[in-house]
């Protein structure tokens, strides 16, 4: 996995929503909590937008948190606050199928620069 830097992932997917682009990050987390924002904008209003998903997983791929946000004809946006109780580091996987962009922003106390 990349580590992730300044907080913000970008990306971009296009095709059907059978055509997934999967990419992989790492970062460390404190106690405290987690923000996850994660806007998603289909490219095209007029075809089927897109699905992005993400899972924030332990350094042995255990699934701890899983969602997913899809945008058809119009933006969506999603914002999580997450309570971290241990120091750890994390790896966020998404999966972006579809026609769209998205962002990540993640914020708050928990996250490490």
């Amino acid at each position: 996995p990349a580590p992730l830097v300044g907080g913000v992932i970008e990306g971009a997917n296009s095709g059907g929503l059978s055509d997934e682009t999967t990419t992989y990050y790492r970062f460390s987390v404190d106690k405290g909590t987690l923000t996850l924002t994660l806007d998603v904008t289909p490219v095209n209003p007029s075809d089927g937008g897109g699905l992005v998903q993400w899972t924030l997983l332990d350094t042995k791929f255990t699934t701890l948190k899983y969602d997913n946000l899809s945008a058809q004809g119009t933006p969506g946006r999603q914002v999580k606050v997450i309570p971290v109780t241990i120091k750890r580091t994390v790896v966020m996987k998404v999966v972006a199928g579809g026609n769209v962009t998205y962002k990540f922003q993640l914020a708050g106390s928990a996250l490490k620069p």
